[in-house]
């Protein structure tokens, strides 16, 4: 079997066309070297050199070879250096994605700051993105990590999971909405149009199925279910009246606006995820210390 050694000991006798030198170069015997190129022409079947008394030259095969064994030797190289300023890269970056409707600042600097502490130079980017955006830019390797529902969860294989925090659940309604008075309760609001905002890479059919299932959990029986295309349009389609909408007390909408916010008694996990083939420790170190931070 070729190994590293033996194309050493070949390339260097190419370039000395000297046993006693190739030795010297490599820190070898001149017997282990003559040794490398006697079973280096086993292998391969071909005399490499033509050896004499006076000089040492290759032969058509040893020039065939020659130029074989160099071009992987500078590929090798090539491709080592590559190799190692893409971990060096990789390991000293961050790129973390998040919902940009949450209200996680807080647990998130938490979470760099643990993670910042045992690797100073690491460089870390925590960007807010639509739901769907944010979900593409997870499948296109541009986020090593996002933050989001575990009902927005990116659908694929190989991809982890770690919860980050458990937060209740609210029912949302526009204070304009007739029923919304003083002593009003979920219940009051089950047969109003439902409102809920398609995930990534999902099907409307897909969208209904999964509002179906949610109205089911909470025994809503709404008289219409509206699909919007993104979070943002689902609050906004509440706001205006058109509907109620199903939140967590995590969403800055929720927090923020005049919207009237009635607790359903279930939870929302929030989750983070990432590639299973993910090689950076940073980033399920990030995702651990989030956890502790809620």
């Amino acid at each position: 079997m070729i190994n590293e050694a033996a194309i050493r000991c070949f390339l260097t006798l190419c370039e000395t066309l000297s046993f006693t030198e190739t030795a010297k170069r490599l820190f070898m015997t001149q017997q282990a070297v003559s040794k490398y190129i006697a079973k280096l022409e086993e292998d391969l079947g071909f005399k490499l050199f033509i050896r004499t008394h006076h000089y040492v030259m290759m032969t058509k095969a040893g020039e065939n070879y020659y130029e074989l064994f160099h071009r992987f030797h500078n590929d090798f190289l090539d491709t080592t250096e590559n190799t190692r300023r893409y971990y060096s890269e990789q390991f000293t970056s961050l790129r973390v994605g998040y919902l940009e409707w949450l209200e996680i600042s807080a647990g998130v600097t938490g979470a760099l700051k643990t993670v910042k502490a045992k690797n100073a130079d690491m460089k870390v980017t925590i960007e807010k993105y639509p739901q769907q955006e944010l979900n593409e830019l997870f499948f296109q390797r541009k986020l090593d990590l996002i933050i989001t529902y575990a009902e927005f969860a990116p659908k694929g294989v190989g991809i982890k999971k770690l919860k980050a925090v458990e937060t209740p659940l609210v029912l949302l309604v526009s204070p304009d909405n007739p029923k919304a008075v003083e002593g009003a309760t979920v219940a009051d609001f089950r047969t109003e149009p439902f409102i809920k905002a398609a995930a990534s890479r999902e099907t409307l059919s897909e969208s209904r199925g999964r509002a179906r299932r949610q109205c089911g959990e909470l025994g809503f029986m709404p008289s219409e279910i509206i699909i919007s295309p993104n979070l943002e349009s689902a609050y906004m389609a509440t706001a205006l009246g058109q509907g109620v909408l199903v939140s967590t007390m995590l969403s800055r909408m929720s927090l923020h606006s005049e919207l009237i916010a009635y607790p359903v008694g279930k939870t929302e996990e929030l989750q983070c995820f990432w590639h299973e083939d993910q090689e950076n420790p940073a980033v399920k170190e990030f995702a651990e210390m989030l956890e502790k931070s809620y």
